[in-house]
């Protein structure tokens, strides 16, 4: 059976719902650094387990990540996908970035756009990307490269389920 973007998606909302029971309910104010790199762990986590079980049933845990940040690439990469049809890649990267602002005033553009009820949850989606990038950062990763990298993967496997689909039609 092959892997499916809505699959991916799901497993990313696993990841979204481990975000938000450990996250503050409010939006705003945006959670320190420090809690935001706690938070992307969390979401990290909760997607290593239903991704990365192994036979004896070990899940990646929080040293693992440290080890192995592509569990948090892989976060970034579905969180795209969750987001389909609520917000673009873009928007969910610029309000990600936003919320992890310390520039001062802080501009609340981008996260404005996708905290439309529309949109809901991308404002959360793009938040829990925002912790992790902090993870990733804290694990000294090059989080511009990783980013731009998980937007492209989400973009290709969209293109690529879209193209299945118009061949089976």
């Amino acid at each position: 059976m092959d892997l499916t973007n809505a699959a991916r998606a799901d497993w990313a909302a696993d990841a979204l719902n481990a975000y938000a029971r450990a996250a503050p309910a409010a939006l705003l104010p945006f959670p320190e650094r420090a809690e935001r790199v706690r938070l992307g762990i969390v979401a990290a986590e909760a997607l290593a387990r239903v991704t990365r079980a192994t036979t004896d049933g070990h899940t990646v845990d929080h040293q693992d990540i440290a080890d192995e940040v592509e569990v948090i690439g892989d976060l970034l990469c579905y969180a795209v996908l969750l987001a389909e049809g609520r917000a673009t890649a873009d928007q969910l990267t610029r309000a990600a970035a936003e919320m992890r602002s310390t520039d001062y005033p802080v501009t609340l553009t981008a996260v404005c756009k996708i905290s439309t009820p529309d949109a809901q949850p991308a404002d959360r989606i793009a938040a829990m990307m925002a912790a992790a990038l902090e993870a990733a950062e804290h694990y000294g990763c090059d989080v511009p490269t990783m980013l731009a990298h998980a937007v492209t993967c989400a973009q290709d496997m969209q293109a690529e389920e879209a193209a299945e689909e118009e061949d089976g039609a």
